[in-house]
């Protein structure tokens, strides 16, 4: 099976730190989803997916054995694990599962920027103002940078 990534599991040194070894089988995208930051862990907001018709979200493919899922469901704390093989922009020979958390809003929470370079750091340059672009971003930014907040970073 495959697991979809489409915020910090892009970066192979973040995907790494929970699966090590692991790579990236593929870049992919799935049709109907939307990036947004709204996932609150640790006092600040993570990325999510909310279903929008008609738009395209760029990720990758992370082939995994039930073993490494179930790691990865530790890591994903507050995320249902879903199928989405049929929202996949191509066929698979084997189902497509990502993380989905309920949509919410929390107004005075945070996004961290150490935890956006984590994310950043596994989307070609001259694809990162695209990234921005089709991210919901509605609470600020903590510039954490001096002293990072985020784990995998």
């Amino acid at each position: 099976m495959y697991i979809f990534g489409y915020g910090s599991l892009v970066n192979p040194k973040s995907l790494q730190k929970t699966l090590p070894g692991k790579s990236i089988a593929k870049y992919i995208s799935i049709i109907g989803y939307r990036r947004i930051f709204n996932v609150p862990v640790f006092g600040h907001l993570y990325l999510n997916i909310k279903p929008e018709p008609n738009i395209k979200l760029d990720g990758v493919l992370i082939s995994v054995s039930d073993e490494e899922l179930t790691k990865l469901k530790k890591r994903e704390k507050g995320y249902s694990c879903i199928d989405i093989t049929n929202a996949l922009s191509e066929n698979t020979e084997c189902p497509v599962y990502t993380f989905i958390a309920p949509e919410q809003k929390y107004p005075d929470m945070k996004i961290l920027q150490s935890y956006i370079n984590t994310c950043l750091a596994g989307i070609p340059k001259n694809n990162q103002k695209k990234w921005f672009n089709e991210t919901i971003i509605e609470n600020p930014i903590e510039d954490d940078l001096d002293n990072p907040k985020y784990a995998n970073n």
